[in-house]
């Protein structure tokens, strides 16, 4: 008889794809996200280097990469009010149905892992570079692909036997998750020790190249590969890549005890996690309710650090503005959000391995990834709340300063990236500074297509839809300030980038500008957005 958990496993996963078949939107979305990729996967070519780099540097990038991913998977499942694990459905029909409790946390466990591949997904895009830098084929990225699935499986599986053996323990739970935290950080500084004498030789101004030599050494040999989890995976891909069956065996095998340890944690628990299961379910599902109703502020964590109350500054739409400030404080955002932290850490550690792509190279992969990683920040939640329309002044006055807390966050963090890039690279101030001005005209492009989009597309509903909108209008927004790079380049070659990329920055801001302007009667009225 086939299991109640696999057949509702399968019956969800049946409903899915039948969506995706009878939603024109998501099927859109899925036919051009198969569409891009097979455009990367055929330009490859356009990114072949004449002598392909020290294969040490992708198995070092493997480790890092998944050791990141780790600790943001094992720090969101530790703890059941990041992420929980069952949905009030869930709790409701499973837990007092007549089947062990261990079988239902296996099936939490899958439908998590399911859920964090898809995070993974964008693996798929970097197939370009990675087969020109790396020369790595179809078959490598399938095994980066199986590298990074089995760090998020042990990633959950830890994280699970962390909730269940510390479930109602919060401090406990705390003390697990600063132990791995800690042990990372550790490592991180052993890798800096090792290479004290690359550094200090740089800081006297020697070269990045034996620096970066001795940090792929580090995480590709001994010290990188017998790290848990993590280096562990990376180690069973480069050791397939290399035919060194010796390593692959070792890291199987660690891996393999690893998985007997942590199952075994999990199946010999016998602490009464449902009551605290049904609390973060409740919360979760009531959050829910109130994003459906329009009420995305109804619901709060359980502890909330106030601290100073009143804006103290602002008058009128300003307040707009300092209002966001204090609840970003609030909510532990002082300037950059835990996602901007890791695309600016992605980008900085990208741009080790990309010297050769120069800072423009450099800076067209940062703006491929900020079309992933700009956001509107509260914006969103402001237009549901009636106090916004009936603020009197001009809506493109409230408009402004509704969007301004995300683009000085956007400045800084332009100013922080090209500031490191350009002194890793060895760039021209000038050069510097122009990169720095055409990401805040990016970030000021693509923000006034959230607003478009919002301003259009604001009625609709389904999430798909918005998003597949939100892409399109993006690249046909981008295409002039392309194009004017382009042109400036040609026009005064003297100039280098420089002129490329301070044309780009004018057209994008007049662009955005340009959008703003007509979308200026967003909160004008609250009809405009069926709110």
């Amino acid at each position: 008889m086939k299991s109640p958990l696999v057949y509702l496993t399968a019956t969800k996963l049946k409903n899915q794809l039948i969506a995706v078949v009878k939603s024109p939107a998501k099927l859109i979305y899925a036919v051009i996200l198969v569409a891009l990729f097979a455009l990367t996967a055929f330009s490859g070519s356009a990114y072949d280097l004449e002598e392909l780099r020290n294969p040490q540097e992708l198995t070092a990038i493997m480790v890092l990469f998944y050791t990141m991913m780790f600790l943001m998977v094992f720090a969101s499942g530790s703890s059941s009010s990041n992420s929980p694990m069952f949905t009030l459905s869930d709790v409701t029909l499973l837990f007092p149905a007549p089947m062990s409790s261990n079988k239902i946390l296996v099936y939490g466990l899958v439908r998590q892992l399911g859920l964090s591949l898809v995070l993974g997904f964008f693996i798929l895009f970097q197939y370009s570079w990675m087969h020109g830098a790396y020369g790595i084929g179809p078959a490598g990225l399938v095994l980066i692909i199986v590298g990074y699935a089995i760090t998020l499986f042990f990633a959950q599986l830890a994280s699970m036997a962390s909730y269940v053996r510390t479930s109602g323990m919060e401090r406990a739970g705390k003390t697990v998750r600063y132990c791995v935290f800690g042990a990372a950080a550790l490592y991180g500084v052993w890798a800096v020790l090792s290479c004290r004498e690359d550094l200090l030789a740089l800081a006297n101004g020697g070269s990045y190249g034996p620096l970066l030599e001795k940090g792929a050494a580090f995480f590709a040999t001994i010290p990188g590969i017998l790290f848990p989890v993590s280096g562990w995976a990376a180690g069973l891909v480069s050791g397939i890549f290399a035919g060194n069956w010796l390593l692959v065996g070792l890291s199987v095998g660690l891996l393999a005890a690893l998985f007997a340890l942590l199952l075994g944690l999990i199946l010999t628990c016998k602490n009464n996690y449902y009551e605290d299961v049904l609390s973060t379910a409740e919360t979760a599902q009531s959050a829910v309710t109130a994003q459906k109703e329009g009420q995305l502020n109804e619901v709060v964590p359980k502890n909330v650090k106030v601290g100073k109350t009143g804006l103290g500054k602002g008058w009128g739409a300003s307040a707009i503005y300092y209002k966001h400030r204090v609840e970003n404080r609030r909510s532990g955002v002082f300037l950059f959000s835990n996602m901007s932290l890791i695309f600016m850490a992605v980008i900085i550690g990208c741009s080790f391995f990309m010297q050769d792509a120069g800072l423009v190279g450099i800076f067209a992969f940062a703006t491929y990834m900020q079309l992933f990683s700009v956001a509107l920040g509260r914006f969103n939640r402001e237009l549901i709340k009636p106090y916004i329309y009936l603020i009197p002044e001009p809506p493109l006055k409230k408009l402004l300063y509704a969007i301004k807390e995300s683009l000085l966050s956007d400045t800084w963090e332009a100013i922080l990236i090209f500031l490191v890039v350009g002194v890793i690279v060895g760039a021209s101030p000038l050069e510097i500074v122009c990169c720095m001005v055409a990401r805040v005209s990016f970030a000021l492009l693509f923000t006034a297509g959230n607003v478009c989009v919002e301003r259009v597309f604001g009625m609709v509903r389904s999430k798909t839809l918005i998003f597949l909108f939100y892409f399109l209008v993006l690249l046909l927004m981008a295409i002039p300030g392309i194009a004017a790079c382009v042109v400036c380049s040609i026009l005064f070659p003297v100039c280098g980038a420089a002129a490329g990329l301070l044309g780009m920055a004018v057209i994008n801001a007049a662009i955005a500008v340009l959008v703003l302007w007509l979308c200026r009667n967003l909160l004008q009225y609250a009809e405009l957005n069926s709110r």
